[in-house]
């Protein structure tokens, strides 16, 4: 009895230990779906080509988007996509071929931009604000929709 009772109290603490997800959503073009798991609290709100969550503070904010990508690499689409934002860029780098990431700061808001190039296709994922630990749980949440 006492290890069915101590084997309880151990689940029960994971459990409360873990932050709590909402569960799957899917968003996205027509012509490239995807799904993301997101937190209790947050709110997912869905766009032309993605969805933006927001924290329950509205302090964070992750956003991500699917569009074709017209011939461009991700360098490229990376560098447009921070003229667009505006403000100051702080830092770019290629992780490879088809990786870019961009730092920047807009109206004090330092933000992380990540480009993927996939074909004709690609994906901008932008975390922003201090909860970046719960951004990358919805981030690597990510994958195709069937």
């Amino acid at each position: 009895m006492r290890k069915f009772i101590s084997a309880c109290c151990f689940v029960a603490c994971l459990a409360l230990a873990a932050p709590a997800f909402a569960g799957d959503q899917t968003f996205g073009p027509d012509f490239s779906r995807f799904t993301i798991t997101v937190p209790d609290g947050w709110k997912a709100t869905p766009n032309d080509g993605g969805c933006q969550v927001i924290s329950p503070d509205q302090k964070s904010s992750f956003s991500i988007q699917v569009a074709k990508n017209g011939g461009k690499s991700a360098s490229e689409l990376a560098k447009l996509i921070g003229q667009k934002l505006g403000g100051k860029i702080l830092s770019t780098e290629d992780l490879d071929a088809t990786q870019t990431l961009l730092e920047a700061e807009v109206d004090g808001v330092k933000m992380k931009i990540l480009v993927i190039v996939d074909g004709d296709k690609f994906c901008t994922v932008i975390l922003a604000g201090p909860d970046e630990a719960t951004m990358t749980k919805i981030m690597d949440s990510f994958k195709d929709a069937k």
